[in-house]
């Protein structure tokens, strides 16, 4: 008997772990996994040079019937109005540059003025003297007439003082300017 009893018993912890096993598996739900991409940029550049960053954005503005000027500060950024011109929003800005380069000094030359076209024409075009401002990495910003000492990466802005006409015509004005850093 003893045998026997073995032998069922044996027989039944076989069904018992077969029978639990099943269980488990059934138990278990599927893993499933979620995938999303990302993106990495970085913009990689050799000394003395120079990049444009950000665009001379006078902004949106309502002519008045009288003439009037907006002006985008180089040092800030900030934008003003005098006249019969009319700031509407707040989507202004200076243009960005960044640069490295420069041993000895650096020189900034470039256009002082832009002139400011209506898309498909029809309309007077209108002037912005421009203005030069510069940081460096290593501190310190000022108004640029002509050098500047290197010191890591240097960020150059250029505002200016927009001349609006009395009714100026509705449309989008654009004109181009050019930066000239020499580094040596």
């Amino acid at each position: 008997m003893g045998i026997r009893g073995t032998s069922q018993s044996r027989a039944a912890l076989r069904r018992l772990a077969i029978a639990a096993a099943a269980a488990g598996t059934l138990a278990c739900t599927p893993a499933f996994a979620a995938n999303q991409t990302g993106t990495a940029t970085s913009v990689v550049v050799r000394p003395n040079t120079l990049v444009k960053v950000d665009d001379l954005d006078f902004g949106t503005i309502a002519a008045g019937p009288t003439a009037g000027t907006v002006t985008v500060n180089a040092l800030t950024g900030a934008r003003t109005a005098t006249g019969g011109a009319t700031p509407v929003g707040t989507l202004a800005q200076r243009a960005m540059f960044q640069g490295t380069g420069g041993i000895l000094l650096i020189t900034v030359s470039g256009d002082t003025s832009v002139t400011l076209t209506r898309t498909g024409g029809g309309a007077p075009a209108m002037t912005a003297s421009l203005v030069r401002a510069a940081t460096t990495s290593g501190g310190g910003i000022a108004l640029l007439g002509g050098t500047l000492l290197p010191s890591g990466v240097q960020t150059y802005y250029v505002g200016g003082t927009l001349n609006v006409g009395a009714n100026q015509p509705a449309g989008d004005y654009s004109g181009t300017f050019q930066l000239t850093v020499n580094y040596l």
